[in-house]
């Protein structure tokens, strides 16, 4: 996957981050306001069946009970019968007539008098005397027809039985009054086995697409089961969640405002600078560059220095020298160190190079005082074995050697194992003298700082002569840093330096670069007064930068 691609998910991903912590808060108070709605016209549904199933139990009891103290009567005659269900039906409350049934008929009426008149005009009811309590729901009676009304029947001796009449319309008014049309799509109520009664007076049009109640009340009533359901209106129930999301969301805006604003200032600090790092070898952030080590002895390319570099998605490139302090200071620098062999090792792999050829890597002095060094170092140099390369171990001065006795020991086991010891920006760190003393080294590597002393004019540079002449005593091959004209490479060559570095050879380039830079020219014969023709790779260009050590 190329960087631009990885550039893109990143920022992709980000982004996406980003719109959540927007989006979440609404999202989530949208979610939690309609739920809400909805507990809110549920819960109104079920007071209004608590109410409504409070009176109709108050009606029913009320009618049966008129019924149950006419049994006793009903062996009289009508006449004798008619002034008392006369008197109880204007006394008691909600009862349209009360009914004495004989056999298959009615044989005495509060409402039609003495007149006899036979079950079957009344539909839905049994057809004859019941030996048991029942009630249902007809769809009219005699008295008022085409108009329904709720039936309570009570058996009584002799095959009769007394029958009280409830007008429906207590039922619908009652339950429009409590449910009301604009709050509530409708109410059904079932008595018994009979037709139900709505609150709209008559059954809905799409009374099969009423769907699930808001409320069911199952409950019995004079004896009887009854089933009451309330439905709800859609548009109650947006009206409902509209109310409350306009509650809800100025909260819900902040909320997404502060929540993008840390998102964004979190992205911007990146927590701390150990964060930032872990978080970057987790997500590969990382790439080594390699510049070229010009060895006189060969007249080419001698071998690389590795630099690590860091690219941020979000911020573009990060100072070496920034993160590799933050990395040192933060404890960071071991696992960068591990992070940077890993990423050497699957380079190297895609290189031809010839046995020997030097790769120069820079260690933290923390790392180097560890006990696990030579162990973690292991896999490193088995995984890049086949290539033969002439691993240099590059010591720096930045950072104070906390163990100096097993950095010792260390360098000794892996000087052992064929690794060379350089002493890196000699002269500009805490302890250059002493580090000479303390530790086994087989290069000096100059900084580039004495490199710039070299005046052509004037034909010396008094430090960079001693540092040169020392390395000399003491046996170690003298690598020059920052070499970018020609009169310093005259300088440097003349007093027997070893290996040069620096823009007039070769900048830092990644792997795959190098590799083709290598095949061209990285073996061919290099004089300094071939540089004008090898500009287009050598020159320092407008943008550049010097190389820092990573």
């Amino acid at each position: 996957m190329s960087d631009s691609m990885v550039t893109r998910r990143r920022l992709w991903r980000r982004g996406a981050m980003l719109a959540a912590a927007v989006l979440a808060p609404l999202v989530l108070f949208a979610v939690l306001s309609w739920h809400g709605a909805q507990r809110r016209q549920r819960g109104d549904a079920d007071d209004a069946a608590r109410s409504i199933e409070s009176h109709v139990v108050t009606i029913m009891t009320e009618a049966r009970e008129a019924a149950v103290q006419l049994v006793p009567l009903t062996d009289l005659p009508c006449s004798a019968l008619m002034p008392e269900l006369t008197r109880r039906t204007a006394v008691v409350p909600y009862v349209r007539s009360l009914n004495v049934i004989d056999g298959d008929r009615i044989s005495c009426s509060s409402a039609l008098g003495i007149r006899s008149s036979p079950l079957t005009k009344f539909p839905g009811m049994p057809a004859h005397a019941s030996d048991h309590a029942w009630a249902t729901v007809v769809d009219s009676t005699p008295a008022v027809p085409d108009y329904p009304a709720l039936a309570i029947g009570e058996p009584a001796s002799g095959g009769r039985a007394v029958l009280a009449f409830v007008d429906s319309r207590y039922l619908t008014d009652l339950m429009h009054a409590v449910a009301p049309a604009g709050a509530f799509r409708d109410v059904e109520l079932r008595i018994g086995g009979g037709a139900p009664i709505y609150a709209s007076g008559e059954p809905p049009a799409d009374a099969g697409d009423l769907g699930a109640p808001l409320a069911e009340h199952r409950f019995v009533a004079a004896g009887m089961p009854i089933v009451l359901r309330v439905y709800g209106l859609r548009s109650q129930l947006f009206a409902a969640w509209t109310a409350l999301l306009q509650q809800a969301m100025p909260v819900a805006i902040v909320l997404s405002g502060l929540l993008a604003w840390l998102y964004c200032q979190r992205q911007r600090n990146f927590g701390s600078w150990r964060e930032q790092l872990l978080r970057a070898i987790r997500d590969d952030e990382f790439h080594v560059v390699y510049q070229p080590l010009y060895g006189v002895s060969v007249r080419g390319c001698h071998g690389v220095e590795a630099l690590l570099r860091w690219n941020r998605p979000d911020a573009g490139p990060v100072r070496p020298d920034v993160f590799i302090a933050a990395a040192e200071q933060s404890q960071v620098a071991v696992p960068l160190t591990r992070h940077l062999l890993k990423l050497i090792a699957a380079d190297v792999r895609h290189w031809n190079t010839p046995p020997g050829f030097h790769l120069g890597i820079n260690f933290p002095a923390e790392y180097l005082s560890d006990e696990h060094f030579p162990a973690d170092l292991r896999p490193f140099l088995d995984a890049i074995a086949d290539r033969q390369c002439q691993i240099v171990l590059e010591i720096t001065e930045r950072t104070l050697m906390k163990n100096t006795q097993q950095a010792r020991l260390n360098l000794d086991t892996l000087r052992a194992d064929g690794v060379k010891v350089a002493i890196d920006d000699f002269g500009t760190g805490y302890c250059s003298m002493s580090y000479l003393e303390m530790f086994p080294f087989d290069l000096m590597k100059v900084d580039r700082g004495f490199v710039m002393t070299i005046d052509p004019a004037r034909g010396d540079a008094i430090v960079l002569d001693a540092i040169i002449s020392l390395a000399h005593q003491l046996k170690a091959e003298v690598v020059a840093e920052g070499v970018d004209r020609p009169a310093q490479f005259d300088y440097l060559l003349a007093r027997g330096v070893s290996y040069m570095q620096g823009y007039l050879y070769a900048k830092p380039m990644p792997s795959a670069e190098f590799v083709a830079w290598y095949a061209r020219a990285g073996q061919q014969p290099f004089e300094c007064g071939e540089t004008a023709a090898r500009a287009p790779d050598n020159v320092i260009g407008p943008g550049d930068a010097h190389p820092t050590r990573g």
